[in-house]
């Protein structure tokens, strides 16, 4: 029942959410879900509004369900951008009793966005200890703006959708956005250089949150900890992700900012293998238009220090 009730809230708000749209000539009220996401809307927007961001705490994308006070903000907006619902999945009703009153974009859908099918088989996907019948694991990895090419095609689709609902600032919003085009170049040639050195070491990672970053520079990740329903590892999965690190000759495994340092701990127990942090999504990070490019530079700067450190 709890779950209900904001989507419930979500209806009750559309009039007021309507006529506060409807007033003025300013630029339209925008929301979007997530950090990344957030970040590039805002590099568009820039020097025009401010977008709203909607899971600005330390939830996953993949578990958030919005309290009944945060429905207002979807309502309000004029435009939401979300990935889809291989990402953001408890968003899905809300965002679809809004759409019409409010132009709901699913960036996954947008021209140009390469998609890749969430992985499966050995490591990657095995969950020896969740019960029969109750993995949701979508078809398609959400995490798609970890390739700088993804975060070009999302720069295209936001400054597009916002020229048509604001034709006022259309020019500055593609003017924006030919300025991302510049910078996210420049960045996709740094990583290609840093990167460069680590694509023959192998490493674990906590979830499997990265392979658009692994396939774009060719980076060698051997497996996650955590198998395909995010369930703690059980005895099998946590014998299999040990003998795969020594299999692989793998030097590194990485945790996450909510991951349980205890856990990544045991799985490396005993073995000649580093540890080190990644954080896919920013949540450590202060949001706006630079943070996108923080956290891509922090992911590359986190796998070199641990992959070509003293072994």
């Amino acid at each position: 029942m709890s779950r209900i009730l904001p989507w419930l809230a979500l209806a009750g708000a559309l009039l007021t959410g309507a006529a506060a749209r409807a007033a003025g000539d300013a630029p339209p009220a925008v929301a979007v879900t997530i950090k990344p996401l957030h970040s590039l809307v805002a590099g568009v927007m820039e020097g025009i509004g401010k977008p709203d961001l909607v899971i600005s705490g330390t939830s996953r994308p993949t578990d958030y369900v919005p309290a009944a006070g945060e429905a207002e903000r979807l309502v309000k907006a004029r435009l939401v951008f979300w990935v889809g619902p291989m990402l953001e999945r408890n968003l899905a009703r809300p965002l679809a009793s809004i759409a019409g009153a409010t132009e709901v974009v699913a960036v996954s859908t947008g021209p140009g966005v390469i998609l890749r099918p969430t992985r499966s088989g050995g490591v990657w996907a095995l969950d020896d200890d969740a019960p029969a019948g109750t993995s949701d694991v979508p078809m398609v990895d959400g995490h798609l703006w970890l390739d700088p090419r993804n975060a070009r095609a999302m720069v295209a689709l936001a400054a597009s959708r916002l020229g048509a609902a604001d034709p006022a600032h259309a020019a500055r919003y593609t003017a924006n956005a030919a300025k991302l085009y510049a910078r996210l170049d420049a960045l996709d040639a740094t990583l290609q250089h840093m990167l460069m050195a680590v694509v023959s070491w192998r490493f674990l990672v906590y979830r499997d949150d990265y392979q658009y970053l692994e396939q774009r520079y060719r980076l060698s990740a051997a497996g996650a900890v955590l198998g395909a329903s995010g369930q703690p590892p059980g005895p099998l999965r946590m014998e299999a992700i040990r003998h795969q690190l020594q299999l692989s000759h793998a030097r590194c495994v990485f945790g996450e900012p909510d991951s349980p340092e205890a856990l990544v701990d045991a799985v490396t127990d005993g073995l000649d293998v580093r540890t080190g942090s990644l954080d896919p999504e920013g949540i450590a990070l202060k949001p706006g238009p630079d943070l996108y490019f923080d956290l891509m530079n922090a992911l590359a700067g986190s796998l070199q220090k641990c992959l070509l450190g003293s072994h």
